[in-house]
């Protein structure tokens, strides 16, 4: 499998174009067929200014639940402002890499084949699982320019890992509560350590698609990295542009208190625009920053928060590893009830945010890590520890609708369909209204045509 991406990575240069296009330039298309795979699909969106006569750069996005349209708005803004192509899979989904290397493949070799692409500016981008294998496609295949990486780093395998081979530009975007922040501070010290260009975006949101103008912001720093790689010419007064209103986010920080992200813009600022800086303003206003007992203050209980989360996180991680590999729980789950009702009750009403943030990381993060984990038991069919999951998530999570998504699927699969249908009723009323996603999931087929099932989904607004 580790040769599979190269193949069609290198290749692709030598692909013809054959300009048969019907999406309008400007305006999102949420299904175009895969030419080499009629069975698969992705979202496009062509900039304004796209020209078949010229070459566009491009981003190839993976979102983890497949969903093409939602993958790719975030991006448009960035899109329209320098000329990119955007494509985004329907198909290519969380979970085995196999599957989604070989839908990488057919996407690639179907977009390139029809568009007029820069070869020398193909950017991967993605969110979550996603994100990963974003990454796993740039590592491979070393033709790769740039990474969008949202909410997750480098896939788990070694195999996958970056390199000093590597020269990809990494720009790591993480919310402040996403479950994977504290993975994505070391992912980037870590680029920095074998020398990969890195940059470090937070914003205030959980495990989520960045917001478009943190993405916007992510594409501004892009820009820079392809005019020090020669990739495109130097144009001053958009680079004047940029630098104005990075100082200008890094001033309002100040102005509003927020020192933490205030000292990181500035510092950003320093890394890519000291040909534009006046005097020493920057490091004056950042000596002006770190001098402030409310700045100091910040950074030690960042530090102090970053040593017990990965503690905390670890002592839980190792109690659920352990019981999943077993299929069963010793005490009828009375570890977790006390635990965890010890670790909220200390930590998710803490007067200082930091601790309040780290709580609701932990959560998520154990949550994300028994569902994936009842993902891939359903579909070993391995029922024992499918239900250790289950019951867990039910004491995790009982009020996200995720949750009752999933074990809706589990009975469906089982031919419960009452209990599928009961478990669908409670993800409706605690307000998912993806009704595509319930209509299309495949263990509901044997539910398309129940009378419960198209009301359920006609409730959906």
């Amino acid at each position: 499998m580790k040769a599979l991406v190269p193949i069609f990575i290198i290749s692709f240069a030598f692909y013809g174009l054959s300009q048969n296009i019907d999406s309008i330039p400007g305006i999102l298309s949420d299904s175009v067929p895969v030419k080499i795979n009629s069975d698969e699909s992705y979202a496009l969106y062509l900039p304004s200014k796209y020209n078949p006569k010229s070459l566009s750069p491009i981003v190839f996005i993976f979102d983890p639940a497949g969903r093409g349209k939602t993958g790719l708005q975030p991006f448009i803004a960035a899109a329209e402002k320098y000329s990119y192509i955007l494509v985004c899979s329907n198909d290519s989904k969380n979970g085995p890499y196999g599957p989604n290397l070989k839908i990488s493949e057919n996407l690639f070799k179907a977009v390139l084949n029809t568009y007029a692409v820069d070869q020398e500016r193909v950017y991967t981008a993605g969110f979550s699982g996603g994100s990963r294998l974003a990454a796993t496609i740039a590592v491979l295949s070393n033709r790769i320019r740039g990474v969008i990486a949202c909410g997750a780093g480098f896939a788990r395998s070694p195999l996958y890992f970056p390199n000093e081979q590597n020269s990809f530009s990494y720009a790591a975007l993480v919310g402040y509560r996403d479950m994977n922040y504290q993975e994505m501070k070391k992912t980037v010290q870590w680029a920095s350590k074998i020398g990969l260009p890195n940059e470090l975006f937070c914003f205030q949101g959980e495990h989520q698609w960045p917001p478009s103008p943190v993405i916007l912001r992510a594409f501004d720093w892009l820009q820079n990295e392809a005019v020090r790689k020669g990739l495109v010419p130097l144009n001053k007064e958009e680079r004047l542009l940029n630098y104005n209103n990075s100082l200008s986010l890094a001033t309002a920080y100040e102005k509003n208190e927020n020192l933490h992200d205030a000292a990181k813009e500035y510092e950003r600022l320093k890394r890519a625009y000291s040909d534009l800086i006046e005097d020493d303003l920057i490091e004056a206003r950042l000596k002006r920053i770190r001098n402030q007992k409310e700045y100091k203050r910040t950074e030690i209980f960042e530090n102090k928060v970053s040593i017990l989360e990965d503690s905390m996180s670890r002592r839980f991680l190792q109690r659920f590893n352990r019981e999943s590999s077993e299929g069963k729980n010793p005490d009828n789950y009375k570890w977790w009830k006390n635990n965890l009702k010890r670790f909220e009750k200390k930590y998710s009403k803490h007067k200082e945010v930091a601790y309040r943030d780290m709580a609701y990381r932990i959560n998520r993060q154990l949550f994300a890590v028994a569902i994936e984990s009842f993902d891939i038991f359903l579909r070993d069919e391995d029922d024992e520890k499918a239900t250790y999951c289950e019951e867990l998530l039910l004491l995790i999570a009982p009020e996200n609708p995720f949750t009752h998504y999933q074990l809706a699927r589990k009975y469906a699969t089982k031919n419960m369909f009452q209990n599928s249908l009961e478990h669908l009723k409670r993800v409706i009323s605690l307000g998912w209204n993806d009704k595509e996603m319930i209509r299309n999931t495949k263990e509901f087929s044997k539910l398309r045509s129940d009378p419960a099932f198209i009301a359920l989904l006609e409730g959906i607004n």
